[in-house]
């Protein structure tokens, strides 16, 4: 009996000292990239291209051009309608990229590969700015 009260005792000290150790944190897809832009709407930092989950890689290069350039990003108006969602209230391009929203939506990602095409390009931000919205503004929904 004593050996038996002693092996469950010994079993559970060793199961508690499992349960209170630190556990690794889960990766998160939506892990920022870094600290969010000083002088923009949105005050969230765009998440990391490379936590997106595999079945979102279509989205990765949308992600990395609003991580790369999320001055020039947050320039422009988003014309899937999530700036007029009373459900969403995003500040600008910039927020679709501060959750898995742009993974989904057509209309973010091409907006925000073409601005990040044309600022590696070379472009200033208002021309940037004019060609997306111009080419994007009857496309929304």
């Amino acid at each position: 009996m004593r050996a038996t009260t002693g092996l469950i005792a010994t079993f559970l000290v060793a199961a508690g000292a499992f349960a209170a150790a630190p556990k690794p944190a889960p990766k998160s897809a939506e892990k920022p990239t870094a600290a969010s832009c000083s002088g923009c709407r949105e005050k969230g930092a765009p998440i990391d291209p490379a936590a997106l989950d595999d079945a979102d890689a279509a989205a990765r290069p949308a992600y990395a051009a609003a991580s790369k350039y999320p001055e020039t990003i947050d320039k422009i108006h988003c014309y899937c309608g999530c700036e007029e969602s009373p459900n969403l209230h995003h500040a600008s391009l910039l927020t679709c990229f501060t959750t898995l929203h742009a993974t989904g939506c057509e209309i973010c990602r091409g907006e925000a590969e073409l601005a990040g095409k044309m600022k590696g390009e070379g472009s200033a931000d208002e021309e940037i700015k004019q060609v997306v919205e111009a080419f994007y503004q009857d496309k929304g929904r």
